[in-house]
């Protein structure tokens, strides 16, 4: 099904795009990662079902996450992220479609710092903001980190009075993605 859903993502994008394969890269086991200390309790989560499309030609990236792939230690962590905050059977995906606001020579060696302008989606809100993240490009192999805050209000998560002490108002996100050049199945 993961597969599937990959491979869906990448034909739209694709077909979207109207490109050659040349300037389209995939990431299809990126990682995301939050963390939010409180006085009660520490909350942290990982996925590496990030799948993201990187035009070089357009200097425009993608991504999505599925909600559901996000792994906690505690299971009844897990449940109430996914039931209660995120609602990931009404909203499976988190998503980020933008561009790359600098211009960046994709056939040299180096470490670039950008920013990306576009729309995040998250719990069924679209939001337009810019993050800042870090390309790194190093024998034709790209990689993107990024770091940025999620405020769970802007994304209507409401949290119930009673744990609002254990749940953070923000949220640091952590993104990773090594890209491969795409190729095109005949």
């Amino acid at each position: 099904m993961k597969k599937l859903l990959i491979l869906l993502f990448i034909c739209c994008v694709a077909s979207e795009y109207s490109v050659q394969a040349q300037g389209i890269f995939v990431a299809t086991g990126g990682s995301s990662s939050f963390f939010s200390e409180t006085p009660v309790e520490n909350i942290d989560a990982t996925t590496t079902s990030v799948t993201s499309v990187l035009n070089t030609a357009k200097n425009e990236v993608l991504f999505t996450v599925p909600m559901r792939t996000y792994k906690f230690k505690k299971s009844l962590m897990e449940e109430h992220f996914n039931e209660k905050y995120v609602e990931s059977e009404k909203y499976p995906n988190a998503s980020f479609k933008g561009t790359i606001n600098e211009t960046i020579d994709w056939t040299k060696d180096g470490v670039y710092n950008v920013t990306a302008t576009g729309v995040f989606n998250l719990h069924g809100v679209e939001k337009t903001c810019t993050e800042s993240g870090k390309l790194i490009i190093k024998d034709s192999k790209i990689t993107l980190e990024s770091n940025f805050i999620i405020k769970l209000v802007d994304y209507k998560i409401e949290v119930p009075k009673l744990v609002a002490s254990n749940i953070a108002e923000e949220i640091p996100i952590k993104l990773t993605c090594l890209y491969q050049p795409y190729q095109k199945k005949n």
